[in-house]
Protein backbone atom coordinates (compact mmCIF):
# COMPACT_ATOMS: atom_id res chain seq x y z
CA UNK A 1 0.00 0.00 0.00
CA UNK A 2 1.45 3.49 -0.99
CA UNK A 3 1.21 6.48 0.75
CA UNK A 4 0.54 9.82 -0.34
CA UNK A 5 3.56 12.20 -0.67
CA UNK A 6 3.31 15.27 1.76
CA UNK A 7 1.52 18.50 -0.30
CA UNK A 8 3.17 20.49 -2.38
CA UNK A 9 1.81 23.76 -3.70
CA UNK A 10 3.59 23.22 -6.58
CA UNK A 11 1.41 20.07 -6.95
CA UNK A 12 -1.19 19.51 -9.76
CA UNK A 13 -4.71 17.16 -9.49
CA UNK A 14 -3.90 13.99 -11.11
CA UNK A 15 -4.05 10.77 -10.20
CA UNK A 16 -2.43 11.60 -6.34
CA UNK A 17 -3.73 15.12 -5.73
CA UNK A 18 -6.94 16.39 -5.83
CA UNK A 19 -8.17 19.85 -4.65
CA UNK A 20 -11.39 20.90 -3.22
CA UNK A 21 -12.66 24.81 -2.10
CA UNK A 22 -14.98 23.61 0.31
CA UNK A 23 -16.40 26.60 1.37
CA UNK A 24 -19.49 25.30 2.95
CA UNK A 25 -17.37 22.27 4.69
CA UNK A 26 -17.27 18.82 3.81
CA UNK A 27 -18.16 18.75 0.14
CA UNK A 28 -19.71 15.86 -1.03
CA UNK A 29 -18.03 15.08 -4.03
CA UNK A 30 -14.96 14.29 -1.21
CA UNK A 31 -16.55 10.95 -0.40
CA UNK A 32 -16.14 9.47 -4.37
CA UNK A 33 -11.87 10.90 -3.63
CA UNK A 34 -11.71 9.60 -0.67
CA UNK A 35 -12.99 5.98 -2.01
CA UNK A 36 -10.94 6.37 -5.03
CA UNK A 37 -7.62 7.09 -3.27
CA UNK A 38 -8.18 4.41 -1.10
CA UNK A 39 -8.98 1.42 -3.34
CA UNK A 40 -6.20 2.99 -6.02
CA UNK A 41 -2.57 4.49 -4.61
CA UNK A 42 -3.26 6.67 -1.97
CA UNK A 43 -3.29 10.36 -2.24
CA UNK A 44 -3.66 14.18 -0.92
CA UNK A 45 -6.95 16.31 -0.86
CA UNK A 46 -6.54 19.74 0.02
CA UNK A 47 -9.62 21.40 1.69
CA UNK A 48 -9.76 25.39 0.57
CA UNK A 49 -8.50 25.16 -2.74
CA UNK A 50 -9.15 24.98 -6.00
CA UNK A 51 -8.15 24.85 -9.32
CA UNK A 52 -8.22 27.21 -11.69
CA UNK A 53 -6.76 26.93 -15.78
CA UNK A 54 -4.13 24.29 -14.24
CA UNK A 55 -3.46 26.69 -11.12
CA UNK A 56 -3.72 26.15 -7.39
CA UNK A 57 -5.91 29.15 -6.01
CA UNK A 58 -6.21 28.87 -2.48
CA UNK A 59 -9.75 30.30 -1.26
CA UNK A 60 -9.20 29.07 2.62
CA UNK A 61 -11.53 26.94 4.61
CA UNK A 62 -13.83 29.28 7.09
CA UNK A 63 -14.20 27.32 10.06
CA UNK A 64 -11.40 24.88 9.78
CA UNK A 65 -12.23 23.13 13.43
CA UNK A 66 -15.94 22.31 12.49
CA UNK A 67 -15.03 20.89 9.33
CA UNK A 68 -12.79 18.44 10.78
CA UNK A 69 -15.10 17.75 13.75
CA UNK A 70 -17.68 17.13 10.46
CA UNK A 71 -15.07 15.23 8.10
CA UNK A 72 -14.52 12.84 11.60
CA UNK A 73 -17.84 12.32 12.46
CA UNK A 74 -19.15 11.32 8.83
CA UNK A 75 -15.93 8.93 8.35
CA UNK A 76 -17.29 6.86 11.05
CA UNK A 77 -20.90 6.89 10.06
CA UNK A 78 -21.37 3.99 7.58
CA UNK A 79 -23.89 6.20 5.80
CA UNK A 80 -20.83 7.83 3.90
CA UNK A 81 -18.25 4.88 3.84
CA UNK A 82 -17.65 1.26 5.24
CA UNK A 83 -14.26 2.42 7.01
CA UNK A 84 -12.18 4.67 8.31
CA UNK A 85 -8.81 4.48 7.29
CA UNK A 86 -7.30 7.89 8.34
CA UNK A 87 -5.21 8.25 11.49
CA UNK A 88 -5.22 11.71 13.58
CA UNK A 89 -1.87 12.62 11.90
CA UNK A 90 -3.50 12.37 8.48
CA UNK A 91 -5.67 15.33 8.87
CA UNK A 92 -4.02 19.30 9.85
CA UNK A 93 -4.52 22.67 9.29
CA UNK A 94 -1.75 24.41 7.75
CA UNK A 95 -1.90 28.16 6.67
CA UNK A 96 -1.25 29.12 2.96
CA UNK A 97 -1.18 33.13 1.70
CA UNK A 98 -2.98 34.17 5.12
CA UNK A 99 -5.78 31.67 4.73
CA UNK A 100 -6.39 28.51 6.40
CA UNK A 101 -6.66 24.86 4.38
CA UNK A 102 -6.89 21.15 5.29
CA UNK A 103 -4.74 18.66 4.18
CA UNK A 104 -5.93 15.02 4.43
CA UNK A 105 -3.53 12.22 3.03
CA UNK A 106 -5.61 9.50 1.80
CA UNK A 107 -3.53 6.20 2.07
CA UNK A 108 -3.96 2.78 0.16
CA UNK A 109 -6.04 0.77 1.82
CA UNK A 110 -5.35 -2.51 2.90
CA UNK A 111 -6.12 -5.43 0.43
CA UNK A 112 -8.25 -7.36 3.56
CA UNK A 113 -10.88 -4.14 3.75
CA UNK A 114 -11.17 -3.16 0.09
CA UNK A 115 -13.15 -2.40 -1.71
CA UNK A 116 -13.70 0.88 0.41
CA UNK A 117 -17.16 2.09 -0.62
CA UNK A 118 -19.30 5.46 -0.06
CA UNK A 119 -22.60 5.99 0.71
CA UNK A 120 -23.65 2.78 1.93
CA UNK A 121 -23.91 1.06 -1.30
CA UNK A 122 -21.16 -0.89 -2.97
CA UNK A 123 -22.58 -1.41 -6.49
CA UNK A 124 -22.35 2.31 -7.05
CA UNK A 125 -20.59 3.69 -4.51
CA UNK A 126 -16.96 2.02 -5.43
CA UNK A 127 -14.26 4.10 -6.97
CA UNK A 128 -10.75 3.90 -8.18
CA UNK A 129 -8.23 6.86 -9.65
CA UNK A 130 -6.97 7.62 -12.70
CA UNK A 131 -4.67 10.45 -14.49
CA UNK A 132 -8.48 11.89 -15.63
CA UNK A 133 -10.22 11.73 -11.41
CA UNK A 134 -12.46 9.59 -9.69
CA UNK A 135 -14.46 7.16 -11.99
CA UNK A 136 -16.97 4.43 -11.17
CA UNK A 137 -15.55 0.99 -10.37
CA UNK A 138 -17.19 -2.05 -12.65
CA UNK A 139 -18.49 -4.42 -11.42
CA UNK A 140 -15.67 -6.94 -12.69
CA UNK A 141 -12.92 -4.57 -10.72
CA UNK A 142 -15.24 -4.91 -7.59
CA UNK A 143 -14.78 -8.08 -7.88
CA UNK A 144 -11.16 -8.19 -8.44
CA UNK A 145 -11.00 -6.18 -5.07
CA UNK A 146 -13.48 -8.46 -3.03
CA UNK A 147 -11.13 -11.70 -4.11
CA UNK A 148 -7.95 -9.86 -2.99
CA UNK A 149 -9.52 -9.34 0.22
CA UNK A 150 -10.06 -13.12 1.65
CA UNK A 151 -6.92 -14.65 3.00
CA UNK A 152 -8.20 -18.19 1.84
CA UNK A 153 -6.71 -18.03 -2.16
CA UNK A 154 -9.36 -19.31 -4.77
CA UNK A 155 -6.98 -21.31 -6.46
CA UNK A 156 -7.20 -23.84 -3.41
CA UNK A 157 -10.65 -24.37 -4.21
CA UNK A 158 -11.83 -27.57 -6.08
CA UNK A 159 -13.90 -27.09 -9.59
CA UNK A 160 -16.40 -29.78 -9.14
CA UNK A 161 -17.74 -29.67 -12.89
CA UNK A 162 -14.35 -30.41 -14.21
CA UNK A 163 -12.46 -34.00 -13.50
CA UNK A 164 -9.26 -35.86 -14.05
CA UNK A 165 -9.41 -35.47 -17.70
CA UNK A 166 -8.92 -31.94 -17.74
CA UNK A 167 -4.99 -32.28 -16.38
CA UNK A 168 -1.96 -32.87 -19.29
CA UNK A 169 0.12 -35.93 -18.31
CA UNK A 170 2.65 -35.12 -19.81
CA UNK A 171 3.02 -31.52 -17.87
CA UNK A 172 2.47 -33.66 -14.78
CA UNK A 173 4.92 -36.53 -15.32
CA UNK A 174 7.66 -33.34 -16.44
CA UNK A 175 7.18 -32.02 -12.94
CA UNK A 176 7.63 -35.22 -11.00
CA UNK A 177 10.78 -35.87 -13.36
CA UNK A 178 11.93 -32.30 -12.31
CA UNK A 179 10.90 -33.10 -9.03
CA UNK A 180 13.21 -36.17 -9.10
CA UNK A 181 16.07 -33.63 -10.10
CA UNK A 182 15.51 -31.52 -7.01
CA UNK A 183 14.56 -34.24 -4.41
CA UNK A 184 15.49 -37.27 -5.35
CA UNK A 185 13.63 -38.74 -2.29
CA UNK A 186 10.93 -36.51 -2.13
CA UNK A 187 7.57 -38.63 -1.14
CA UNK A 188 5.25 -37.47 -4.39
CA UNK A 189 7.80 -39.56 -6.38
CA UNK A 190 6.98 -42.95 -5.59
CA UNK A 191 3.08 -42.46 -5.58
CA UNK A 192 0.31 -43.03 -7.88
CA UNK A 193 -0.54 -39.74 -9.72
CA UNK A 194 -3.89 -39.80 -8.19
CA UNK A 195 -2.34 -39.63 -5.00
CA UNK A 196 -0.14 -36.76 -5.86
CA UNK A 197 -2.60 -34.94 -7.10
CA UNK A 198 -4.43 -34.60 -4.01
CA UNK A 199 -1.21 -34.63 -2.01
CA UNK A 200 -0.17 -31.16 -3.64
CA UNK A 201 -3.54 -29.69 -3.84
CA UNK A 202 -3.68 -29.60 -7.22
CA UNK A 203 -6.90 -31.74 -6.75
CA UNK A 204 -9.52 -32.50 -4.14
CA UNK A 205 -11.76 -35.20 -3.52
CA UNK A 206 -15.42 -34.53 -2.91
CA UNK A 207 -17.84 -37.23 -2.67
CA UNK A 208 -15.58 -40.03 -3.85
CA UNK A 209 -14.65 -38.32 -7.33
CA UNK A 210 -11.44 -35.96 -8.28
CA UNK A 211 -11.71 -32.68 -9.32
CA UNK A 212 -8.62 -30.28 -10.35
CA UNK A 213 -8.35 -27.13 -7.86
CA UNK A 214 -7.73 -23.83 -9.32
CA UNK A 215 -3.96 -23.88 -8.93
CA UNK A 216 -3.99 -27.72 -10.44
CA UNK A 217 -6.12 -26.34 -13.44
CA UNK A 218 -3.79 -23.62 -13.85
CA UNK A 219 -0.40 -25.30 -13.19
CA UNK A 220 -1.11 -28.84 -15.22
CA UNK A 221 -4.27 -28.87 -17.04
CA UNK A 222 -5.41 -28.23 -20.87
CA UNK A 223 -6.37 -24.76 -22.04
CA UNK A 224 -9.89 -25.78 -23.22
CA UNK A 225 -10.65 -26.74 -19.61
CA UNK A 226 -8.48 -23.40 -17.67
CA UNK A 227 -10.67 -21.09 -20.15
CA UNK A 228 -14.09 -22.53 -18.67
CA UNK A 229 -12.57 -21.28 -15.31
CA UNK A 230 -10.61 -18.53 -16.47
CA UNK A 231 -12.19 -17.35 -19.06
CA UNK A 232 -9.81 -14.41 -20.23
CA UNK A 233 -7.05 -16.68 -19.67
CA UNK A 234 -3.42 -16.13 -21.97
CA UNK A 235 0.15 -16.64 -21.78
CA UNK A 236 2.35 -14.81 -24.74
CA UNK A 237 6.01 -14.61 -25.54
CA UNK A 238 7.13 -12.72 -28.49
CA UNK A 239 10.21 -11.34 -29.64
CA UNK A 240 10.67 -8.74 -32.09
CA UNK A 241 9.58 -4.91 -32.76
CA UNK A 242 6.23 -4.47 -32.10
CA UNK A 243 2.64 -5.99 -31.16
CA UNK A 244 2.48 -7.25 -34.96
CA UNK A 245 5.53 -7.45 -36.08
CA UNK A 246 7.36 -10.27 -34.36
CA UNK A 247 10.35 -12.85 -35.03
CA UNK A 248 9.44 -15.46 -32.82
CA UNK A 249 6.79 -16.65 -30.80
CA UNK A 250 4.74 -18.82 -27.92
CA UNK A 251 1.18 -18.64 -27.28
CA UNK A 252 -1.32 -20.93 -25.38
CA UNK A 253 -4.16 -20.34 -27.81
CA UNK A 254 -2.16 -21.92 -30.37
CA UNK A 255 -3.45 -25.74 -30.04
CA UNK A 256 -0.13 -27.42 -30.27
CA UNK A 257 1.14 -27.88 -26.58
CA UNK A 258 -1.09 -27.87 -22.83
CA UNK A 259 -1.28 -23.82 -23.14
CA UNK A 260 -0.79 -24.76 -19.15
CA UNK A 261 1.64 -22.82 -17.03
CA UNK A 262 4.39 -25.41 -16.28
CA UNK A 263 4.79 -25.85 -19.96
CA UNK A 264 4.78 -21.96 -20.96
CA UNK A 265 7.15 -21.38 -18.09
CA UNK A 266 9.63 -24.32 -19.64
CA UNK A 267 9.17 -22.96 -22.75
CA UNK A 268 9.72 -19.63 -22.17
CA UNK A 269 13.05 -19.99 -20.20
CA UNK A 270 14.21 -22.46 -22.78
CA UNK A 271 13.91 -20.28 -25.10
CA UNK A 272 15.23 -17.25 -23.07
CA UNK A 273 18.71 -19.30 -22.54
CA UNK A 274 19.14 -19.43 -25.45
CA UNK A 275 18.51 -15.87 -26.95
CA UNK A 276 20.67 -14.51 -23.80
CA UNK A 277 23.37 -17.34 -24.38
CA UNK A 278 23.06 -19.20 -21.02
CA UNK A 279 22.70 -23.00 -20.72
CA UNK A 280 19.14 -23.74 -19.12
CA UNK A 281 17.59 -26.97 -17.06
CA UNK A 282 15.28 -25.96 -14.38
CA UNK A 283 16.65 -27.25 -11.40
CA UNK A 284 15.35 -25.92 -8.07
CA UNK A 285 16.93 -22.19 -7.13
CA UNK A 286 20.82 -23.31 -8.12
CA UNK A 287 22.14 -20.39 -9.73
CA UNK A 288 25.33 -21.91 -10.88
CA UNK A 289 26.40 -21.28 -14.64
CA UNK A 290 23.78 -18.63 -14.91
CA UNK A 291 24.38 -14.88 -15.91
CA UNK A 292 22.86 -12.50 -13.14
CA UNK A 293 21.06 -10.91 -16.58
CA UNK A 294 19.30 -14.49 -16.87
CA UNK A 295 18.72 -15.16 -13.45
CA UNK A 296 16.91 -11.40 -13.13
CA UNK A 297 14.71 -12.35 -16.02
CA UNK A 298 14.08 -15.56 -14.90
CA UNK A 299 12.53 -14.02 -11.71
CA UNK A 300 10.42 -12.07 -13.30
CA UNK A 301 8.58 -14.74 -15.61
CA UNK A 302 7.99 -16.62 -11.97
CA UNK A 303 6.55 -13.32 -10.30
CA UNK A 304 4.44 -12.91 -13.40
CA UNK A 305 3.06 -16.13 -13.61
CA UNK A 306 2.72 -16.93 -9.85
CA UNK A 307 1.16 -13.82 -8.97
CA UNK A 308 -1.00 -12.98 -11.82
CA UNK A 309 -4.78 -12.33 -11.25
CA UNK A 310 -6.33 -14.91 -14.14
CA UNK A 311 -10.14 -13.85 -13.79
CA UNK A 312 -9.07 -10.66 -15.29
CA UNK A 313 -8.21 -9.62 -19.09
CA UNK A 314 -5.04 -9.63 -20.57
CA UNK A 315 -2.91 -12.53 -19.76
CA UNK A 316 0.67 -12.58 -18.74
CA UNK A 317 2.20 -11.12 -21.58
CA UNK A 318 5.93 -10.97 -21.90
CA UNK A 319 7.93 -9.23 -24.50
CA UNK A 320 11.62 -9.56 -25.76
CA UNK A 321 12.92 -6.45 -27.63
CA UNK A 322 15.67 -4.26 -28.56
CA UNK A 323 17.18 -4.95 -25.09
CA UNK A 324 14.82 -5.15 -22.67
CA UNK A 325 12.41 -7.26 -21.44
CA UNK A 326 8.69 -6.71 -20.77
CA UNK A 327 6.65 -8.64 -18.18
CA UNK A 328 3.10 -8.00 -17.65
CA UNK A 329 0.77 -9.74 -15.96
CA UNK A 330 -2.88 -9.10 -14.81
CA UNK A 331 -3.61 -8.31 -11.04
CA UNK A 332 -2.23 -5.64 -8.58
CA UNK A 333 0.40 -6.08 -6.49
CA UNK A 334 -0.69 -7.02 -2.74
CA UNK A 335 2.53 -5.60 -1.25
CA UNK A 336 3.50 -2.28 -1.48
CA UNK A 337 6.24 -1.65 -3.87
CA UNK A 338 8.76 -0.22 -1.56
CA UNK A 339 8.26 -3.85 0.63
CA UNK A 340 8.41 -5.71 -2.32
CA UNK A 341 12.06 -4.35 -3.07
CA UNK A 342 13.30 -4.20 0.57
CA UNK A 343 12.26 -7.98 0.62
CA UNK A 344 10.84 -10.51 3.19
CA UNK A 345 6.90 -9.39 2.97
CA UNK A 346 5.24 -11.85 1.22
CA UNK A 347 1.54 -11.99 0.25
CA UNK A 348 0.72 -14.56 -2.80
CA UNK A 349 -1.93 -14.36 -4.77
CA UNK A 350 -2.14 -18.19 -5.48
CA UNK A 351 -1.08 -20.10 -2.29
CA UNK A 352 -2.17 -23.28 -4.15
CA UNK A 353 0.01 -22.32 -6.93
CA UNK A 354 3.02 -21.00 -5.09
CA UNK A 355 3.06 -24.71 -3.14
CA UNK A 356 3.56 -25.97 -6.06
CA UNK A 357 5.85 -23.59 -7.73
CA UNK A 358 8.25 -23.76 -4.22
CA UNK A 359 8.19 -27.83 -4.04
CA UNK A 360 10.30 -27.88 -7.21
CA UNK A 361 12.32 -24.96 -6.66
CA UNK A 362 11.24 -22.48 -8.73
CA UNK A 363 11.07 -20.27 -5.84
CA UNK A 364 13.62 -19.62 -3.49
CA UNK A 365 11.36 -18.07 -0.29
CA UNK A 366 8.55 -15.72 -0.60
CA UNK A 367 9.06 -12.35 -1.08
CA UNK A 368 12.69 -12.40 -2.67
CA UNK A 369 11.37 -12.21 -6.22
CA UNK A 370 11.45 -8.01 -6.69
CA UNK A 371 14.23 -7.90 -4.00
CA UNK A 372 16.33 -10.46 -6.14
CA UNK A 373 15.86 -8.24 -9.79
CA UNK A 374 16.83 -5.04 -7.55
CA UNK A 375 19.68 -6.40 -6.00
CA UNK A 376 21.50 -7.48 -9.41
CA UNK A 377 20.32 -3.93 -10.89
CA UNK A 378 22.09 -2.65 -8.01
CA UNK A 379 25.72 -5.16 -9.20
CA UNK A 380 25.14 -3.67 -12.91
CA UNK A 381 23.54 -7.08 -13.96
CA UNK A 382 21.24 -5.54 -15.74
CA UNK A 383 21.05 -2.38 -17.04
CA UNK A 384 17.76 -0.88 -16.09
CA UNK A 385 14.87 -2.30 -13.87
CA UNK A 386 10.89 -0.84 -14.06
CA UNK A 387 7.94 -1.48 -12.05
CA UNK A 388 4.72 0.27 -12.84
CA UNK A 389 1.48 -0.54 -11.47
CA UNK A 390 -2.16 0.01 -14.09
CA UNK A 391 -5.23 0.36 -12.75
CA UNK A 392 -7.30 -0.11 -15.44
CA UNK A 393 -7.16 -2.78 -15.82
CA UNK A 394 -5.08 -4.00 -12.82
CA UNK A 395 -1.78 -5.13 -13.71
CA UNK A 396 1.77 -4.84 -13.38
CA UNK A 397 4.29 -4.07 -16.16
CA UNK A 398 8.06 -5.19 -15.09
CA UNK A 399 10.40 -3.97 -17.35
CA UNK A 400 14.41 -5.08 -17.47
CA UNK A 401 17.17 -3.33 -19.69
CA UNK A 402 19.52 -6.36 -21.00
CA UNK A 403 22.38 -4.56 -22.12
CA UNK A 404 24.84 -6.17 -19.77
CA UNK A 405 23.39 -9.79 -20.98
CA UNK A 406 24.56 -9.62 -24.49
CA UNK A 407 26.51 -6.69 -24.77
CA UNK A 408 29.05 -6.98 -22.08
CA UNK A 409 32.26 -8.50 -21.39
CA UNK A 410 31.50 -12.09 -21.97
CA UNK A 411 32.24 -12.57 -25.66
CA UNK A 412 31.79 -16.33 -25.19
CA UNK A 413 28.33 -15.45 -24.30
CA UNK A 414 27.41 -13.16 -27.29
CA UNK A 415 28.95 -15.73 -29.77
CA UNK A 416 27.01 -18.87 -28.25
CA UNK A 417 23.63 -16.86 -28.73
CA UNK A 418 24.65 -15.33 -31.99
CA UNK A 419 25.16 -19.25 -33.18
CA UNK A 420 22.00 -20.76 -31.72
CA UNK A 421 19.64 -18.19 -33.17
CA UNK A 422 21.78 -18.68 -37.06
CA UNK A 423 21.24 -22.67 -36.68
CA UNK A 424 17.48 -22.39 -36.27
CA UNK A 425 16.93 -18.65 -37.95
CA UNK A 426 19.80 -19.00 -41.33
CA UNK A 427 17.68 -16.30 -43.10
CA UNK A 428 17.25 -14.22 -40.76
CA UNK A 429 17.71 -10.21 -41.70
CA UNK A 430 20.94 -8.48 -39.58
CA UNK A 431 18.15 -6.06 -38.15
CA UNK A 432 16.19 -8.93 -36.58
CA UNK A 433 19.44 -10.93 -35.24
CA UNK A 434 19.84 -7.33 -33.75
CA UNK A 435 16.75 -6.56 -31.90
CA UNK A 436 16.69 -10.42 -30.60
CA UNK A 437 20.01 -10.32 -29.47
CA UNK A 438 19.62 -6.75 -27.89
CA UNK A 439 22.39 -5.10 -29.73
CA UNK A 440 22.59 -2.33 -32.05
CA UNK A 441 23.03 -3.82 -35.72
CA UNK A 442 26.82 -2.02 -35.75
CA UNK A 443 27.91 -3.96 -32.81
CA UNK A 444 26.50 -7.21 -34.27
CA UNK A 445 28.45 -6.49 -37.88
CA UNK A 446 31.76 -6.65 -35.70
CA UNK A 447 30.43 -9.84 -34.42
CA UNK A 448 29.55 -11.70 -37.63
CA UNK A 449 32.95 -10.30 -38.50
CA UNK A 450 35.02 -11.92 -35.98
CA UNK A 451 32.94 -15.34 -36.02
CA UNK A 452 33.66 -15.43 -40.09
CA UNK A 453 37.49 -14.52 -39.47
CA UNK A 454 37.57 -17.22 -37.05
CA UNK A 455 35.89 -19.96 -39.74
CA UNK A 456 33.13 -20.45 -37.65
CA UNK A 457 30.28 -19.10 -39.32
CA UNK A 458 29.94 -18.44 -43.50
CA UNK A 459 27.30 -16.50 -45.50
CA UNK A 460 26.09 -18.24 -48.77
CA UNK A 461 24.61 -16.19 -51.31
CA UNK A 462 24.23 -11.98 -51.49
CA UNK A 463 22.55 -9.91 -48.83
CA UNK A 464 19.26 -10.13 -49.61
CA UNK A 465 18.72 -13.57 -50.61
CA UNK A 466 21.55 -15.42 -49.32
CA UNK A 467 21.14 -17.50 -46.08
CA UNK A 468 24.03 -17.68 -42.88
CA UNK A 469 25.78 -21.88 -42.48
CA UNK A 470 27.20 -22.56 -38.99
CA UNK A 471 30.04 -24.12 -38.75
CA UNK A 472 30.23 -26.35 -36.02
CA UNK A 473 33.86 -27.80 -34.90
Amino acid sequence: MMNPAPFDFDMKEGLYFEAKSASKGVPDDFWETYSSFANTFGGTVVFGVSEVEGHLEVTGVTDPENTIKTLWDNLNNPRFTNVNILKDKDVEVREIDEKQVIVIRIPQADRRIRPVYVKNNMNSGTFKRNHEGDYHCRMDEIKEMIRDSEDITVDITPIENLNLECFDTNSISGYLNELRVYKPNHPWIQIPMEEFLQLSGAARDIGGSLHPTGSGLLMFGKVSCIRQVYGSYFLDYTEGGGEDRYTYRIHSNSGDWSGNVYTFVHEVLNRLSMVMGVPFELRGFSNRGYSESFIAVREAVMNAVLHADYYLSGGVIIRLGSGRIEIRNPGSMRVRLEDAIHGGVSDPRNNGLMSLAMAVGWVERLGSGIFSIERIRKEGGISSLSIVEATDPSSVKVTIGLGPSLAGKNGHMREKAILDILSEYPNISRDDLADKLGISVRTLSTELKKLRENGKLERIGGNRDGFWRVIRS
